[in-house]
């Protein structure tokens, strides 16, 4: 009789303890539905992440489970499957809520579109909007959720859309001024969290502009770390790229978020239904990607064209102009995504280097204009500078001069070219052009086609550095 009261008082302080106590579950960059296999034991994939949820959910009913953005593109899996399975999964964990990434829109808007139709999850944003102002997608601005005797208010910011493709059904408003309007109409809450794509130097911003700010939950600063960074006593975030783990953050009224980190790794048991569905697109996608393509003679680096000419950006940029049997092609260096070993030259391969799916363009440009696009680019470290066929070029950051050479020469600047390139690229190109082939015209395929065909005919793939781009002063 007493043994049964005590557990009683137990069970009933229990629930107490639990109604005011509400555990966040945050993670971010899902764009692989398996785990990745670059650490012994592999990191991520959602079975694991479904063990986890429903563990922290038996212990505690007042749970929500958080997608910070990124679940298609930017990867092979997600160029092939555009977010797909990314939904189906989020529907069976369940996944409660869902922010933003820019990858969201690889593929249009309106595939975005398509993709929330098929979400359970609730989907916001704070600062994406329609062409006529209001919320893309006619969603919430932001969230308030009353749960487990709290309120929380949550706002989901988006930046660096203009490194996915351009796109008019989605404009990107200035983070501080969505907040600024955003805070006052929430009302008083117990906690106020900012979810967020963006830059550690942005979020450490918001949290000086705006101090009602109580927790920040932001995307990847590190492929295979988690950071918990603070500014004051206000944590921001960032788990780790490729949903490798969660954080779970437990909030109480009147106490700090206090924060752990749960890495998604063979430690974790993988639930059985999950690990059936991973299983299955990975076999899927070895299928389709088993065809040889050729020999590749050299390695690949992706990084490399980050910071200068890469022998991916050679043999990419060579592909793009055979195709349309342009003067010159190009490609940004922040559009290659993978690194190839020497062997077999697979479809694997090529759908790696360019996993994003965009489309071939051909362009008639004149020399100056083409000068310019080039030098816009040059000083950028984050994935814009160009790698390019046909034509050669030397930068100079200390002048912000380019020259540009083609068949030894320097390029006129009133001589007038044909140019192949990437929608995304043609998207992001000022100036007075015309558009020979855009990408709805039958001849503008998809990138990783326009590869395949270039190293089907060589058969032995091995580009060479040719001093196409030279970064004075580096």
């Amino acid at each position: 009789m007493f043994r049964n009261i005590s557990f009683l008082i137990f069970f009933v302080f229990n629930l107490s303890v639990n109604a005011q106590k509400v555990d966040l579950l945050y993670f971010t960059d899902a764009h692989q539905i398996f785990p990745v296999d670059d650490v012994d034991g592999g990191r991520g994939g959602v079975a694991r992440l479904k063990t986890i949820v429903d563990e922290v959910r038996t212990v505690n009913p007042n749970t929500l489970v958080i997608h910070g953005g990124d679940l298609c593109g930017g990867v092979l899996f997600g160029g092939m499957y555009r977010g797909e399975p990314m939904i189906e999964a989020f529907n069976e964990i369940p996944v409660d809520i869902c922010n933003f990434g820019q990858h969201e829109f690889d593929f249009g808007a309106q595939h975005t579109i398509q993709l929330l139709s098929k979400s359970k999850s609730q989907w916001f944003s704070s600062n994406l909007k329609n062409r006529d102002g209001g919320v893309f997608g006619n969603l919430p601005a932001f969230l308030v959720k009353k749960i487990g005797g709290l309120r929380i208010g949550f706002i989901g910011l988006t930046d660096a859309m203009n490194t996915s493709i351009h796109d008019d059904l989605v404009v990107q408003e200035n983070l501080f001024v969505s907040v600024s309007k955003l805070q006052p109409e929430m009302g008083n809450v117990d906690f106020l969290v900012l979810i967020t794509q963006t830059d550690l130097e942005t979020n450490r911003k918001l949290l000086e502009q705006f101090p009602e700010i109580d927790l920040i939950l932001t995307e990847e600063q590190f492929e295979h770390e988690s950071n918990i960074f603070y500014k004051g006593s206000v944590p921001i975030v960032a788990t780790a790229g490729n949903m490798s783990s969660v954080a779970k953050l437990s909030l109480e009224k009147n106490k700090k978020p206090f924060v752990e980190i749960i890495p998604l790794t063979s430690d974790v048991t993988s639930e059985k239904y999950m690990r059936d569905m991973e299983l299955y697109y990975k076999k899927d996608m070895e299928l389709q990607l088993s065809e040889k393509i050729g020999r590749l003679e050299v390695p690949l680096r992706f990084k490399d064209g980050i910071t200068g000419e890469s022998l991916a950006g050679n043999l990419i940029a060579d592909a793009f102009r055979e195709w349309h049997s342009s003067n010159v092609g190009i490609i940004n260096g922040g559009g290659i995504r993978a690194d190839v070993p020497v062997g077999d030259f697979t479809l694997k391969s090529v759908r790696s280097l360019l996993p994003f799916g965009n489309r071939i363009c051909q362009i008639l440009i004149k020399g100056k204009v083409l000068k310019q696009f080039l030098k816009e680019n040059a000083a950028d470290k984050n994935g814009q500078l160009l790698q390019v066929s046909g034509i050669s070029y030397k930068y100079s950051p200390a002048d912000n001069e380019i020259i540009v050479e083609r068949d030894g020469k320097e390029l006129d600047d009133e001589e007038l070219l044909t140019v192949s390139l990437n929608n995304y690229s043609l998207g992001k190109l000022t100036g007075e052009f015309e558009v020979l082939v855009d990408e709805l015209n039958p001849k503008a395929i998809e990138d990783f086609e326009v590869l395949k065909a270039y190293c089907k005919k060589l058969k032995l793939v091995k580009p060479v550095l040719e001093g196409r781009i030279v970064l004075l002063g580096e």
